[in-house]
């Protein structure tokens, strides 16, 4: 019989066993004499009392110390009665009234149980189960201290929690205000998404639009241009007959003027008298003419009868007259006939030139148009 005491772990916690507690190991068998327990409780004063087991090691009593003293001392002829009989007789009076925990039993819950018990064994110990077999005391005073450093220790812990709530409710409150924060930034970004989906659809449509109007115009250009196609190949082609027959009627023109030009040195080379130059030749005649009035009337005078030779001389004179003034009429006529005719040759010439340019233009844009066609044709496709 020996009393073990396990110091108990500093610091203790809500979750602290009974087995991890200060226990006193004081067991005897139902067979002990009294009179040894009550030995071991004089040499012992810091024993609570004595577990008293049976043939099977079961727990049958237990014992406090105050009621072994009161039995053994206090009743007349106690001592001399109980001394030499066996523990289990006196546990049969006093023994019953116990309270066995098992030792996984958290301090807690074993001081409630504890304080339940009636007035006059409250501060009995209490028995623990720490092991099959194995019964060991817990004295009241033991559990107090326990039961007040849990109490200790769950009150730092519940303030250490209490600190962590409120550091916890501060990260909480930030993080709710930079919810807030990104709410209001996502209610803002949403917004202007909102608006730029609105914008976007609404270039979209105006796109879309733009398309389809771009169809219709490339539609209406292809039929346009094929139209054009048609009547500008009819164009064309009227135009270039035109201009072909323009160039022949300017050409027709220049060889009249040139056939004009050579009547009219025809003309002049008729005019001409002896190989003279035609500006000389009529005033040739009309000398030769007055050279013979001018005989007649010599002869006239000579032989004395003026009458017939100076009628014929005044005649040849007036003939002669009007054949210089036609003869100038005629030369005046023929120079400005062929100025006219040079300056209607050169405007012709020049008309022919611009004709030919009028046709080479002409078949420039009969290609352009060709290849605009075919571009549009493309597109089509």
């Amino acid at each position: 019989m020996t009393t073990l005491t396990n110091p108990p772990t500093p610091p203790l916690s809500i979750h602290t066993k009974l087995r991890d507690l200060a226990l006193v190991d004081f067991q005897v068998g139902e067979s002990t004499p009294c009179e040894n327990v009550v030995r071991r409780l004089e040499d012992d004063p810091t024993l609570s009392g004595v577990v008293v087991l049976d043939e099977q090691s079961q727990v049958r009593g237990m014992l406090t110390r105050r009621a072994i003293l009161e039995w053994m001392l206090s009743k007349p002829y106690g001592l001399e009665v109980f001394s030499k009989r066996p523990i289990s007789s006196l546990a049969e009076f006093q023994g019953q009234g116990f309270l066995l925990l098992p030792g996984d039993c958290n301090v807690i819950e074993a001081a409630s149980q504890a304080f339940r018990r009636p007035q006059e064994t409250i501060y009995d110990p209490v028995v623990v189960e720490v092991g099959p077999q194995d019964y060991r005391l817990l004295d009241v005073p033991v559990l107090l201290v326990a039961q007040s450093q849990v109490h200790l220790a769950t009150q730092r812990k519940l303030e250490e929690q209490q600190e962590e709530m409120k550091r916890i409710l501060a990260e909480l409150e930030q993080e709710k205000n930079r919810s807030l924060q990104y709410a209001r930034d996502l209610e803002r970004q949403k917004a202007e998404i909102l608006s730029q989906n609105i914008a976007l659809e609404r270039e979209r449509r105006q796109a879309q639009q733009r398309s389809e109007e771009l169809a219709r115009l490339n539609a209406r250009l292809i039929q346009i241009s094929s139209v054009l196609s048609e009547k500008s190949k009819s164009t064309f082609a009227a135009t270039f007959a035109g201009v072909e027959a323009v160039r022949r009627l300017f050409q027709e023109i220049a060889d009249s003027n040139q056939e004009l030009s050579r009547e009219l040195k025809e003309i002049n080379t008729i005019v001409d008298v002896k190989g003279l130059r035609p500006a000389y030749a009529n005033v040739e005649v009309a000398g030769y003419i007055r050279l013979l009035s001018f005989n007649a009337a010599v002869e006239a005078n000579r032989s004395g009868g003026g009458g017939g030779f100076g009628a014929i001389a005044q005649e040849i004179r007036k003939l002669a007259g009007r054949t210089t003034e036609a003869s100038n009429r005629i030369r005046g006529l023929a120079d400005r006939i062929q100025r006219q005719s040079q300056s209607t040759l050169q405007s012709a010439q020049a008309s022919a030139e611009v004709v030919q340019s009028l046709y080479q233009q002409a078949q420039s844009a009969q290609a352009a148009l060709e290849e605009l066609q075919a571009l549009l044709e493309q597109a089509q496709v």
